[in-house]
């Protein structure tokens, strides 16, 4: 365990890492709303945002009353996957201000950095590369919704996330995210501090009925966040 309690902080990528414009969203209502032929109401539509993926297709699909059986998905996720990767082709993704520094103040104090994401590896790989991350260099590892059987709320993502970096106990794991299922999967993961942040989907009026520990303006306050939470 570092000085501050904390070996490991694990974070969410779009909206809480990194600014892609919600594009994700955007390409996540449009593919559904046109398998369904309707339009889908917010408040069914919030309830996954920071899922898997496939998991909110699958959810929204069965929610609109109509059948999330294989097939169907294996031919609704490719195309949300292609409008996305499409979107990002023409506006790239950037790291949101002050992260990537954070990211370096962390792990120069012996912190690692893991981040998980309902993305599949397809999208995650070359939204990281767009941003200019590299594992080993700026952070220590990615976990994908496709490497576990349930993304969030499940705490799988998380415990991934642990596994990749060596570390045992959810005592000294930090989860941040911009959702109330990143939230959700932070608090059911155990972990010490569980941080939504304000750069994304959620404001703070969306998030405090969530459960967690803290509310930062960014991930990038989390270095200064830890200073003022040594463990004494």
């Amino acid at each position: 365990m570092t000085e501050h309690g904390v070996s490991l902080v694990t974070l969410d990528i779009a909206g809480t890492s990194v600014d892609e414009g919600g594009a994700v969203y955007v390409a996540l209502r449009a593919t559904v709303e046109k398998h369904l032929g309707e339009p889908i109401p917010d408040d069914r539509f919030d309830r996954w945002k920071g899922t898997g993926k496939r998991q909110a297709i699958e959810g929204l699909l069965r929610e609109s009353g109509v059948p999330a059986e294989k097939n169907v998905l294996d031919s609704v996720e490719p195309d949300f996957t292609a409008m996305l990767l499409d979107a990002y082709r023409k506006t790239p993704p950037t790291a949101l201000p002050g992260v990537h520094d954070a990211f370096g103040a962390l792990r120069q104090r012996g912190i690692k950095i893991v981040l998980q994401t309902g993305y599949s590896r397809q999208i995650a790989e070359p939204l990281l590369e767009q941003v200019g991350w590299e594992i080993g260099r700026d952070i220590d590892g990615v976990i994908t919704s496709d490497q576990v059987r349930m993304s969030r709320p499940s705490p799988y993502l998380i415990f991934r996330a642990m596994e990749l970096a060596g570390v045992q106990s959810v005592d000294e794991v930090l989860v941040g995210g911009d959702t109330p299922n990143d939230l959700q999967a932070g608090t059911n993961a155990g972990a010490r501090y569980v941080v939504g942040v304000l750069t994304g989907a959620h404001d703070a009026a969306a998030l405090r009925p969530e459960p967690h520990t803290h509310i930062l303006e960014s991930a990038a306050k989390i270095p200064e966040f830890l200073a003022q939470n040594i463990q004494r």
